[in-house]
């Protein structure tokens, strides 16, 4: 689990007669998975390393291979970002490392209709300032997400937000929402202070005005080099391990793994496949892989001219091989993608089959769209690895008469161009950290979350807003899982992206490292990272 411990098991027992799972980011069980482990070296599975002897060393320095985009959870929904987030403040709700809904800052909730939930707050939580986190915090956080761009789909389904008490906080929904609960586990609708944020107005999210009552606190920031989290001295919870821990900007993948081989970094949170080998090679490191919730993607936006007709997205789909993203990207570490939803989520669809790779197919395609010839457009890609990526697009589009131009951004200027809509098509990963298929679906293909908010294909299609809809109503887990299946056949239909692969989730770490477990979400946590005698 994330934090406290033995604490948090019994109050997850506690208040499981009120946790009604729909299945379920990242996750709640899983489906079997389609992903065989890797083949050869010495990968190992998620394990707790931690030791008894004396600790000796509890500073920590993680490489990573983006900069965060902002301090704010309101502001968070990338991956990156959310690292931080999730060390610094606290949700209602959490997802622990095997997938399952566990109890945060709520010990526990009540159901009291399909529309209607009651959660009771921990009464010794407070802020890293000592002040209590209160229902009012709650309430202003909700209130404050639903206008916010990268929260509104989570708490569009919220009507109203009434603090009962102190720490009783009721929800009033607009419609049934099977995967509400999951919702409460957000890294973007963590718990922020009413106080502190008003204090602050626009300002808020500088170092210097963080408030969170997590593990940790923000100590310093310079962007796209470093950020420091230093211990929460008062986090009511079980206390970290860790004393403080850097986080590094290294974007370059080999200099990652080279930092972690020569103990400049103790931890190196996304080992390039290219680099796991060497890991696996070296004695002095260890790396851990396991599969992953997210899946890695050819966007396109379909409200470009050449982009609006489903039959040159079809013929994209065609003219890639699926399997050499496989093969020489990840090399080997993943499987091909057959749906829009990761094989770990529950409602992933096995009967969906993937585009096979059919170059002739594409041409026929792009001839009756009008394209005989092929076009010239543009692909928005960030880093190195999905940089390789957008080379293969561009050599096996050149294959069927497209030309691509391929366009390298930093993270955050990446996001801005895509969440503008300036693109034609883009590579980028989505992980489902909630493990219910509703965070596969509803912020990227929902025609009102186009942009910011997650549908960066700006795809607007009635049948597929009806389904997901439909899904996020139905309380009858089968019937549910039947509409996310038919949701992923009319998605396939009418190819919005091209999924390339489900790939693994691979970490390095100095090999004495201790304290340290992967996450089945891939929200790792680092507060019990340490070294022993």
């Amino acid at each position: 689990m994330k934090r406290r411990g033995i604490a948090r098991t019994t109050a997850m027992a506690m208040a499981a007669a009120m946790i009604l799972t729909a299945c379920g980011g990242g996750g709640g069980g899983n489906t079997d998975q389609s992903a065989n482990a890797p083949t050869g070296g010495s990968a190992q599975t998620a394990t707790d390393n931690g030791g008894s002897g004396e600790i000796t060393k509890t500073d920590i320095v993680v490489g990573m291979g983006a900069d965060v985009v902002t301090l704010d959870p309101a502001g968070q929904q990338d991956t990156t970002s959310g690292v931080l987030i999730h060390h610094v403040y606290s949700t209602l709700m959490d997802i622990d490392e095997e997938g399952n809904l566990v109890p945060d800052l709520a010990e526990s909730y009540e159901m009291k209709s399909d529309t209607e939930y009651t959660f009771k707050l921990r009464e010794d939580a407070c802020f890293s300032d000592g002040t209590p986190v209160t229902a009012k915090d709650v309430k202003f956080t909700f209130d404050r997400a639903k206008d916010m761009p990268k929260t509104k789909s989570n708490t569009s389904k919220i009507a109203e937000v009434i603090a009962d008490d102190d720490y009783h906080v009721t929800f009033k929904l607009t419609q049934p929402y099977a995967a509400f609960k999951t919702i409460a586990t957000q890294t973007n609708l963590s718990i922020v202070s009413e106080a502190a944020v008003t204090a602050a107005g626009d300002a808020y999210g500088d170092v210097d005005n963080v408030l969170g009552s997590g593990e940790f606190t923000v100590t310093e920031w310079v962007p796209n080099d470093h950020y420091i989290l230093t211990k929460n001295e008062k986090y009511w919870g079980e206390e970290p391990i860790a004393t403080s821990i850097t986080v590094r900007v290294i974007p370059e993948g080999s200099a990652r793994t080279i930092a972690l081989e020569a103990g400049e970094v103790d931890l190196v949170w996304n080992v390039d496949p290219t680099d796991c080998a060497n890991v696996e090679a070296n004695s002095d490191v260890t790396l851990l892989s396991q599969p992953s919730s997210s899946i890695e993607y050819l966007g396109m936006n379909t409200t470009k001219e050449k982009f609006s007709d489903e039959r040159v997205r079809q013929a994209i789909n065609y003219a890639l091989d699926k399997q050499t993203f496989v093969d020489t990207i990840v090399e080997g570490r993943g499987t091909v993608a057959n749906s829009y939803i990761n094989s770990t989520i529950p409602g992933w669809s096995e009967e969906e089959e993937a585009y096979p790779y059919d170059p002739e197919k594409a041409k026929e395609l792009l001839a009756e769209a009008g394209y005989p010839n092929g076009f010239e457009c543009s692909l928005y890609v960030n880093g190195d690895v999905r940089t390789r990526s957008a080379q293969i697009v561009q050599a096996q589009l050149a294959e069927v008469g497209i030309t691509v131009d391929i366009s390298t951004y930093e993270w955050g200027a990446f996001l801005d161009s895509l969440n503008a809509g300036d693109h034609e098509m883009f590579i980028l990963g989505w992980s489902n950290t909630s493990f219910d298929a509703d965070g596969s679906t509803y912020q990227l293909f929902y025609s009102e979350n186009h942009g910011a908010t997650g549908n960066r294909a700006f795809l607007t299609d009635e049948k597929v807003d009806e389904l997901i809809i439909a899904a996020q109503k139905e309380s009858d887990d089968t019937k549910r899982m039947g509409l996310y299946k038919e949701l992923q056949d009319r998605l396939h239909e009418i190819s919005p992206w091209c999924p390339l692969y489900y790939k693994y989730d691979n970490v390095g770490v100095r090999a004495d490292l201790k304290g340290f477990k992967l996450h089945k979400g891939a929200q790792h946590y680092l507060g019990n990272c340490h070294y022993e005698k």
